[in-house]
């Protein structure tokens, strides 16, 4: 009787365990507009600014792990998610790594997956704000 309690036990704790799946780079594939962000002014707060409709700065995910930051009417000095231009993506637990050619480090930059939906994606990539992207 013992164990049967114990392997009843046991199977119930493992049906409880969370699974931990992660992102998955499928749903990232895409081209995302930012539509508004939270520009660090410090290391605890930020600015909320909004990319006027005239502007476009876009984040784009291939299938081949490629990632690209492009403009449309505007330059990175004025409106930008990294800056970066080109490089590479993978997906880590929850958050995406981005490698981008003007990154200094060749690990490239952790960035929290705050949410991810068909038609959004908010990101923070520097602990202070965050990025809102709409679906292209």
């Amino acid at each position: 009787m013992k164990q049967v309690l114990l392997l009843f036990i046991t199977l119930l704790a493992l049906s409880c365990t969370k699974s931990d799946s992660g992102l998955s780079p499928n749903r990232l594939l895409s081209t995302w507009q930012l539509i508004s962000y939270c520009k660090p002014t410090s290391s605890s707060t930020c600015t909320l600014v909004t990319v006027p409709s005239n502007k476009g700065v876009f984040i784009s995910f291939d299938q081949t792990g490629q990632f690209n930051e492009s403009y449309q009417n505007t330059k990175p000095v004025e409106h930008c998610f990294l800056g970066c231009g080109g490089g590479n993506f993978t997906t880590e637990g929850d958050s995406l790594r981005i490698r981008a050619v003007c990154m200094s480090s060749l690990s490239g930059r952790l960035i929290k997956v705050v949410s991810l939906t068909n038609s959004q994606l908010i990101l923070n990539p520097f602990g202070t704000g965050e990025y809102v992207f709409n679906r292209r």
